[in-house]
């Protein structure tokens, strides 16, 4: 999802996710089950290392090392939050999203503070997960890696 900001695709993420409801129109959503949510702010808990930020949220027996590892973060599963940049922080709220391990990911900004190669490396590597990821994004080359870019504007939220 691609817009300007304001336009309303965090709504609309929100939306997909069952956490608010539409004042008009109608969305086809998948069960709440089914999805993962990452956020636009990272809501890491600050006395966890990174190990345990995944562990926390995957499935029994997930391997936190292997969702570090995805987005460039191997080596650093007892690094505590405040010795993490911002980009590597948003890196790690990413991991632990997708160790939920659901069939549906709703990203909001997954790539904030992510330098162009790391971004480019993190999304040829969710490709490969077989997963549906709907992202907003405002990077050129993230947009240009999308199966499908829908451009929006709004409000109202409209489809350009």
């Amino acid at each position: 999802l691609s817009g300007s900001s304001g336009c309303g695709k965090t709504t609309l993420l929100r939306v997909l996710s069952g956490l608010q409801t539409l004042d008009a129109g109608t969305v086809t959503r998948p069960a709440m089950a089914q999805t993962a949510l990452l956020f636009q702010e990272n809501r890491l808990l600050p006395w966890r290392t990174a190990a345990q930020q995944i562990t926390d949220a995957a499935p029994r027996g997930g391997s936190a090392e292997a969702w570090l590892e995805l987005v460039g973060l191997a080596g650093e599963a007892d690094a505590k939050i405040g010795t993490l940049s911002g980009g590597m922080q948003r890196r790690l709220a990413l991991a632990r999203a997708l160790a939920l391990e659901r069939p549906v990911c709703l990203l909001d900004e997954p790539f904030a503070g992510v330098d162009g190669a790391l971004r480019r490396e993190i999304m040829r590597k969710l490709r490969t997960l077989g997963r549906q990821i709907i992202l907003c994004a405002h990077e050129n080359d993230v947009m240009a890696d999308a199966d499908t870019v829908l451009r929006l504007k709004g409000p109202p939220l409209v489809d350009i």
